[in-house]
Parts: structure tokens; C-alpha cells; sequence
């Protein structure tokens, strides 16, 4: 399907109705990042075993209760690819089309997203166990790759403010800036996170899972 420029020349017209220039969809960015993110946040619980009958030392409640660390690990990174795919949903809404920059830019957002299931298995594996040099590697670790995703999230977002020309009609200044503002937020707090927990890892655990809970909650924007 095509439309008529007022040139004559036909461009390729997205599904949804958005001109496409070079055949690049929005549809078709969001509908890979969806199968990606839904790929990862299914593999979390599969870090969660259950316990061998010779582990349950005559109790099963008490080795699922021993398992802890990693049910906190999978709400964590559970809300945390949540999150990015909340924030991914409405970053992308404002699109009418997309370029190949976007789309790379898209793609290095899903790297460190996709490797979330192993610093959250290493996170559940070593936050009770190991010494206190593992226990801060592996908190550095998840923090890292928290990090990586607001880096990466954060450039792929500025990229989009730097070139109008992709936007929406109804795209504005003010709801690009209160935007910008929650999404800077994260550049600062995961590694602030990060440098607490290479002190406590309980006290790191209960800091992630309180900062997603918070960008859980909708910027007054959120509707368009």
C-alpha cells in the first residue's frame, strides 16, 4: 500500500497509516521490542527451582523460605523490565515514523535488557552466600546493567528530542521536557543505588525494588 506525495512520488505508507520512509515501521520496531521483553521477563522465574527432596531437610516450607533472595531478585527485575516496557510503550507512542539511527539506538536499549536474567540469578545466588567480595560483585553487576539500561534508554530518548521530524503532531515541548525529567532521574539513583549496596545488600534490594515501585507511578502525561 502507498500514498501520493504532492510530487507524485509514492512512499511506502507503516500499518497504522504512518508514512515510512525507507520501509522502516513503527509498528514493526515496537511489535520486536514487545516479543523481546516479554522473552525476558519470562525467563526470570525460571532462575526460581524448585528445592530437591534431599535439600528440604524434613521441611519444604523451611527450603522454599531459604530461597528468599531469589524471589526478591525476580519481583525486582520483574518490575524493572516492567518499567522499560511501560516507559518504551509511551517513548515510542510519540513516533509517526522511525530511521535507522532510532532503530539501532533501539536495539543497544534491548542488549542489556536481555541479559538481565543473569545478574538477577548471580544477584539471588549471592546476596545470603559466598563472601562479603562476592556479595559486592554481584550487587555491582546488577547495578551495571541497570545502569547500562537507563544509559542506553537515555540515548535512544535524546535522540528522539533532537529530531522533531519523527514525532506526532501532537508531540510538544512541555511533554518532551516533563518527560526528560523522570527519564534523567535513573541516570543518577541506579548508581547511587549501586555504591549503597556494595555496603548492604538487603538495603540495595529494598532501594531498587522502592525506586520501581516509584516509576511505576504515571507522569501526568501518561494519557496521550
Amino acid at each position: 500500500m502507498a500514498a501520493e506525495e504532492e510530487t507524485g512520488r509514492r512512499v511506502p505508507v507503516a500499518r497504522g497509516g504512518t508514512t515510512a520512509p525507507g520501509g522502516l515501521s513503527v509498528g514493526r520496531l515496537e511489535a520486536f521490542s514487545d516479543g523481546v521483553l516479554a522473552i525476558v521477563i519470562t525467563l526470570l522465574i525460571l532462575e526460581i527451582r524448585v528445592p530437591e527432596p534431599g535439600e528440604a531437610r524434613g521441611s519444604l516450607g523451611h527450603a522454599l523460605a531459604e530461597q528468599w533472595p531469589h524471589y526478591v531478585s525476580f519481583l525486582l527485575s520483574f518490575l524493572v523490565v516492567g518499567i522499560i516496557w511501560l516507559n518504551h510503550h509511551a517513548t515510542i507512542n510519540l513516533l509517526q515514523r522511525t530511521d535507522h539511527r532510532l532503530l539501532v539506538l533501539n536495539l543497544l536499549l534491548l542488549l542489556p535488557v536481555t541479559v538481565l536474567p543473569w545478574p538477577t540469578d548471580l544477584l539471588a545466588t549471592y546476596a545470603t552466600e559466598g563472601t562479603p567480595a562476592d556479595q559486592r560483585l554481584a550487587v555491582l553487576i546488577y547495578g551495571l546493567t541497570s545502569t547500562a539500561m537507563a544509559v542506553t534508554f537515555n540515548v535512544l530518548w535524546r535522540y528522539l528530542r533532537r529530531h522533531p521530524e519523527l514525532h506526532k503532531p501532537h508531540v510538544s515541548d512541555e511533554l518532551l521536557a516533563v518527560r526528560n525529567q523522570r527519564f534523567t532521574l535513573g541516570l543518577a539513583v541506579y548508581p547511587v543505588a549501586t555504591a549503597i549496596g556494595l555496603i548492604s545488600v538487603p538495603l540495595f534490594l529494598a532501594l531498587m525494588l522502592a525506586l520501581a515501585l516509584l516509576y511505576l507511578l504515571p507522569t501526568p502525561d501518561m494519557q496521550v
